[in-house]
Order: structure tokens, then sequence, then C-alpha cells
């Protein structure tokens, strides 16, 4: 899942959280590189991803979202068959004396994979201003293949630089506390976006440090356009 998704679909469902009719709404979006906290789910190829989101009212959401992957598995066969992730969520947002809150879970599932490699996350997130801070825990997995097994805690900082000529500047950092002997992992992201011929745009350049330096990706431009449904 995109970093800021789920915090971006929150902030726009609080809008309309005391509507009691259950509201649907749609995305799609096509860009030239998945990257996921730093790093490429798709070997530094393009991406078709696309989601549903509900509003259930109150401050209640849920949501499914997908997008096609490759982790360069090759002959390994443990990640080889790996090339559709969709993620389903559910949380609440809603507001205090100014302050944004979010909280829900996180479930990434990998239908086409070898292995069960599924895994879940919770978060927490809190907006005031031009400043978001989400807080993602990982679950242990429990399954077969991973066992009693989490991926680590992910913390993201997201700023909103304001407009200026119909482009939105915006800065992202993250840190990953990985539970594995790869080594934890900083990335951070500047993006400019705009809507034109009645779509959204955006470019971003992206970038991530691993303290095990073998396993830093290069930093990466990617263009995305997207479109609400």
């Amino acid at each position: 899942m995109k970093l800021l998704k789920t915090t971006a679909i929150a902030g726009l469902l609080v809008a309309s959280s005391t509507a009691s009719a259950l509201e649907f709404s749609g995305n799609v979006a096509l860009t030239t590189d998945y990257v996921w906290r730093g790093v490429s789910q798709t070997d530094g190829s393009p991406a078709i991803q696309g989601g549903f989101d509900a509003d259930l009212g109150n401050g209640l959401y849920a949501g499914v979202w997908g997008s096609n992957v490759d982790f360069g598995g090759g002959d390994n066969q443990d990640n080889s068959d790996e090339s559709v992730e969709i993620d389903i969520y559910a949380g609440w947002a809603g507001e205090f004396n100014g302050v944004g809150v979010d909280v829900g879970v996180l479930h990434y599932a990998y239908p086409t994979s070898g292995t069960e490699t599924d895994f879940t996350e919770v978060y927490v997130g809190l907006s005031m201003g031009m400043f978001s801070l989400t807080q993602y825990f990982g679950l242990d997995a429990g399954s077969d293949d991973l066992g009693d097994y989490n991926y680590g805690d992910y913390t993201d900082l997201g700023v909103d630089l304001g407009e200026y000529n119909g482009v939105a500047l915006s800065a992202h950092v993250g840190y990953f506390d990985l539970n594995d002997d790869t080594g934890d992992a900083w990335d951070w992201k500047l993006a400019a976006s705009t809507s034109m011929f009645g779509v959204d745009w955006e470019v971003a350049y992206t970038d991530v440090d691993n303290t095990d330096a073998a396993n830093d990706d290069d930093p990466n431009l990617v263009l995305t356009v997207s479109k609400s449904l």
C-alpha cells in the first residue's frame, strides 16, 4: 500500500462522517514504479492500481486496494509467484480540538504467492495543520510459513508544503524498525502534484537508506496518474 494512503482516505471521510447513508468511492492509478516505504515493489517496473472505499458513517470506513507486484524472485520458489497485492483495511477517523485522529487495521494479502506471506498492521495517526504522524505496528503473522513473525514497526511523518500556482508540494520521511537481520531503514519522499485533463498527476523523488547497504534501493523518480471515481 502506498505511503499515507490510509491517512489520506480517512481525512476525506471525516468531512462526511456525519452522513447516515453508506457512501462508496473508487480510484484507479497508473504509476511508473510501485514504491512502498522507499523500496520498489515491482522491480522498477510500472504498476496498475485501484481500489474501493466505503464511508460507513460516524467516522467509520473500510476499503480494498490492489496492485501488481514483482519482487524479483527469479528462480526463488518462495516469491517468484507473487504478482498481486491486495490490501484490506478498516478504521475510524475523527477530530478532537483541532487534532485529526485515525486508527485502524490493514491487512496485506498476496493471493498468488507460493507461500503464506500475508501480514497485518495496526495503525494510529494524528494530524494537525501541515503535519501528520502515523505509527504502524506489525502483528505476528502466525502462518504456517512465517510462524510467529512480524516485519516490524513503521513511523511515518508527512508535511504539506503548500500549493503554488496550482501545484501542491509535500514531503515525507519514514523509519522502518525491521525485526530481522536486514537492518532498519529510513526512507524519504518529495512530491509535486496537480490536476490536469481530468486526472491527477504526481511526480515524486524517493530514496531509502538501509543500515545494511546491500539492501539499499536506488533513488526513484516516479510519475503517477490517478483518477477518483
